[in-house]
């Protein structure tokens, strides 16, 4: 399969969770609204990511790396908002304080039925290092644009590929989120199918 071709699975299924999402009616509380926002960021975050590599004449594909944390982060952070943050820890989030450390918010998260213990932890413990280098102009990002005579980008397509793949992976968990969000099995369940018939060889 081309790189083309994996783009546009990739609008396919940024497709597919955004049009099951966008209008839901969401109860109204202070809960759902923070926890709804962030979730609807990492979504925006993978609509940016298929924007800068789809981009012409030249594809950002390091400006769409950069977003693979910010994503990440904005759905751990709103599934703990959705599901153990307390009332308190709302009401300082909403006046601006910070939200636990990522680490606390994945071993808090865990704890839940419905979260598969470790799994968060090794995703974030595997990839959390490289994430932040993405982010922050880290080592593949220098490597990414050196080339013998000059400086430029040059990702191959297997790394492209691969923040694809990671982009509609977290969008996977991001909308099923969403859907337990609205106590919506139906939506989750057909989420889960039209990720299965786009990815058919992807667990």
């Amino acid at each position: 399969m081309s790189l083309k071709e994996d783009i546009v699975i990739s609008a396919k299924w940024l497709e597919e969770s955004s049009s099951r999402i966008d209008g839901a009616a969401l109860p109204d509380c202070t809960r759902n609204r923070v926890s709804a926002a962030l979730l609807h960021l990492a979504l925006e975050h993978h609509g940016a990511i298929q924007v800068l590599a789809s981009y012409e004449p030249s594809p950002l594909y390091g400006s769409a790396a950069a977003l693979l944390r910010p994503q990440f982060e904005a759905y751990v952070r709103g599934a703990w908002y959705h599901r153990s943050a307390s009332e308190q820890d709302l009401e300082k989030f909403i006046r601006g304080d910070e939200p636990p450390r990522i680490d606390d918010l994945i071993s808090t998260l865990e704890t839940i039925p419905g979260f598969e213990e470790g799994l968060l932890k090794a995703v974030k413990k595997d990839s959390w290092k490289t994430m932040c280098g993405l982010t922050h102009g880290g080592g593949t990002q220098v490597a990414s644009r050196n080339r013998p005579t000059e400086i430029a980008g040059d990702y191959t397509d297997d790394q492209v590929r691969g923040i694809l793949y990671w982009a509609c992976s977290v969008t996977l968990v991001v909308a099923v989120e969403f859907a337990n969000l609205l106590n919506d099995n139906v939506m989750e369940n057909e989420l889960l199918s039209a990720y299965g018939s786009l990815f058919p060889e992807r667990p």
